[in-house]
């Protein structure tokens, strides 16, 4: 067996821009070549698709943590596990995350500027970013839950039953939100 390479949590961040950087033409390839044929989404659509992707995301860490011990049983062990895991689940995450976030940020920007009547539109993106910087705190929710003793794959769990969650919600109105986007 190779010898483990130590690799510093850090080292990932580079993942997600450079995924930001490599998707998007491909992303607009694919939507582009879909609305030659007719067949383009609609916005909301779009951001429903979002949440279904960013749910297989974290369907990706499930998978990889089912073999893996809680945070609190790490912690009863001296914070060290003996299990290896490569490197390329979090990679493998960083990239259908990174796919979901082009699905879910730039199409909900446009959506936004698309129903917002004309003299709100600044609050209104102001607003879109307001709930951004919510969703983004509440991540702290996981944060409580992590050294709980909670096994680790359903801690990812949650993100991929709340990410399900919301595309039930938009998926149940969309006839509402195609229509509001209808005549834009």
């Amino acid at each position: 067996m190779p010898d483990p390479i130590s690799i510093l949590p850090q080292q990932f961040q580079q993942f997600n821009p450079f995924f930001v950087v490599a998707l998007t033409p491909v992303s607009m390839a694919v939507f582009g070549a879909l609305a030659k044929k007719g067949k383009e989404p609609s916005s909301p659509r779009k951001i429903g698709m979002g949440m279904i992707v960013a749910a297989l995301g974290f369907l990706v860490l499930v998978v990889a943590s089912f073999p893996l011990a809680s945070p609190a049983e790490l912690k009863e062990q001296g914070g060290v596990s003996s299990t290896l895991v490569s490197p390329n689940w979090l990679i493998s995450t960083y990239f259908v995350l990174t796919f979901a976030e082009l699905l879910l940020s730039p199409i909900g920007i446009s959506f936004v500027t698309k129903v917002a009547p004309p003299k709100y539109k600044g609050m209104m993106m102001g607003l879109w970013f307001c709930v951004t910087a919510i969703g983004n705190y509440l991540t702290s929710v996981i944060a409580r839950i992590w050294g709980t003793g909670m096994p680790l794959w359903m801690v990812w769990g949650v993100l991929v039953a709340l990410c399900l969650l919301s595309a039930v919600f938009i998926f149940s109105i969309m006839k509402r939100l195609e229509r509001a986007t209808s005549g834009c």
